[in-house]
């Protein structure tokens, strides 16, 4: 059984829709980040710096326990759990994890630093925000480039790059003025991610406690 800690924000919800298209047994637990339930000592021990998600896999490689954070390095460990997800070609692996890593990286922190100058700290500077929205959009302009006709973020199947950059499109854009006006490519991509079953279901976990 897979014990996940988590809140269902986009660095969440990948990992959720990981876990619903793998079939993998898992119990969800919602960490409370307003009461800092993610500072606590306990889940510190999960991830010490203090982020959601964290995955705790008790039946890991050899029966032991494996202990996870970040959602690139989970997604990755899953699909290699679950032998899907994860195209076996290596040219497509170096596009997953180029792609993976450019969102993490790149289109992440911009939406994060977003979130933060007009939710949690609205006074804390206009040349603050409108740094955090140019970068956001640059991210997403790339995004778009990338997807002008393709099916999938990397080859010819759906995998985890996908499902990494999906909550980008679903959710953290749809803080934006606009949401995903200008980006077509994106927004038909999203649209086709978004009609399957476990995608629906993953992005309703942990809903209720947000």
């Amino acid at each position: 059984m897979i014990d996940l800690y988590s809140v269902p924000t986009a660095n969440g919800q990948r990992v959720h829709i990981m876990l619903e298209e793998t079939g993998l047994a898992y119990t969800p637990h919602a960490v409370d980040l307003p009461g800092g339930g993610h500072l606590t000592d306990d889940f510190r021990k999960k991830n010490p710096f203090g982020r959601v998600p964290a995955l705790i896999d008790n039946d890991g490689p050899d029966g032991k326990p494996v202990t996870l954070f970040e959602g690139h390095a989970i997604l990755f460990y899953l699909a290699e759990k679950a032998g899907m997800l994860y195209p076996g070609d290596l040219a497509t692996q170096a596009e997953i994890h180029m792609w993976m890593g450019a969102i993490s990286a790149n289109i992440a922190p911009a939406f994060s630093a977003q979130f933060w100058f007009t939710v949690i700290a609205p006074d804390g500077g206009e040349a603050a925000l409108k740094r955090a929205l140019s970068e956001a959009h640059r991210g997403l302009a790339a995004l778009d480039t990338h997807l002008d006709g393709r099916a999938y973020m990397a080859g010819d199947e759906y995998s985890i790059a996908d499902i990494h950059a999906y909550p980008v499109a679903a959710t953290s854009a749809a803080r934006l003025e606009g949401g995903l006006d200008g980006y077509a490519n994106i927004q038909k991509w999203a649209d086709g991610i978004a009609k399957r079953p476990a995608v629906q279901a993953g992005m309703n976990v942990l809903a209720d406690s947000h």
